[in-house]
């Protein structure tokens, strides 16, 4: 009698064991499945794997005109500074103080130089110096002025398009390799990548000839 009250112990032991493992497992499995669907759309690691922009990038979608004023103060120091000096021609502009001021080198049509500065508002902040130079520049400066079909708000506008999202730091027009007249400028992205952007002066032809962080 007493025999036969253990096994039927033992075996409902062994079979309360068993339901409690099962539950156990089915609870486990259920715990999983409700931990991946916990995970919000918009958590961690979906911003990890979305692309936000740069660190500070005040337009996440990368649309173009990420930095509306840094193209427009440039054109608006070539302007101010040919406003400045009638029937002059932009030779360079070059970005100082980041866009802050911008010194602006002017061709007139007898090849005389000059120099001014022009704040990022397209306000002249100097009176223009006269660049001395030999007859030999002048006439150097004389030809690049007259083969030059390509204007200096022409150039800017296709840098643009090449960098959308770029500032421009500097911009030359000037003879390099082959004699070729080119605007040469330099484009920073707001993750810091330089990009040099030539365009030809005569045919607007452009080209990009390097990435540097």
């Amino acid at each position: 009698m007493n025999g036969g009250r253990r096994k039927k112990i033992a075996i409902s032991t062994i079979f309360a064991g068993s339901a409690l493992l099962a539950a156990a497992a089915c609870g486990g499995a259920h715990t999983q499945s409700s931990a991946v669907k916990a995970a919000p759309a918009g958590g961690a690691i979906a911003g990890l794997m979305s692309p936000s922009g740069p660190p500070g990038d005040p337009n996440p979608s990368g649309s173009p005109g990420q930095e509306p004023g840094s193209m427009a103060s440039l054109e608006k120091a070539g302007a101010a500074a040919m406003n400045a000096v009638k029937d002059s021609t932009v030779l360079s502009v070059q970005s100082e103080n980041d866009g802050q001021i911008w010194d602006v080198q002017l061709a007139g049509s007898d090849g005389t130089e000059r120099l001014l500065e022009v704040d990022a508002t397209g306000k002249a902040v100097s009176g223009a110096r006269v660049k001395d130079t030999g007859k030999e520049e002048k006439a150097r400066v004389m030809g690049i002025v007259k083969d030059a079909e390509l204007t200096f708000e022409d150039a800017v506008e296709k840098v643009s398009s090449s960098v959308p999202q770029g500032k421009i730091t500097h911009m030359s027009l000037d003879r390099y390799n082959n004699n070729l007249l080119v605007w040469d400028a330099d484009v920073v992205t707001p993750d810091g990548t330089w990009h040099g952007v030539k365009v030809d002066a005569k045919t607007g032809t452009m080209t990009r000839n390097g990435q540097q962080n």
